[in-house]
């Protein structure tokens, strides 16, 4: 599977949410942790990794994220 059909299939799983659970970033991180845990089948050719969902999911988040600039970056707290 080419990594066009993950992101496809990533973002199909995504827009399957309740709007109210696919609204902020940290919605998208948790996403893509559970979805790389319960769901491996849709990544069979390589490890994907929960960055790379994330900025996948960054153009359908339902509301701005906090820095504005529409950028999203992870960070150890």
């Amino acid at each position: 599977m080419t990594q066009f059909n993950e992101r496809n299939r990533v973002v199909e799983e995504w827009l399957r949410l309740p709007e109210s659970r696919r609204r902020h970033a940290t919605d998208a991180v948790a996403f893509a942790y559970r979805l790389v845990r319960e769901r491996p089948d849709i990544f069979c050719d390589h490890e994907a990794s929960h960055e790379n969902i994330v900025e996948w999911l960054q153009p359908y988040l339902n509301s701005k994220l906090e820095n504005g600039s529409g950028n999203y970056t992870m960070s150890a707290r």
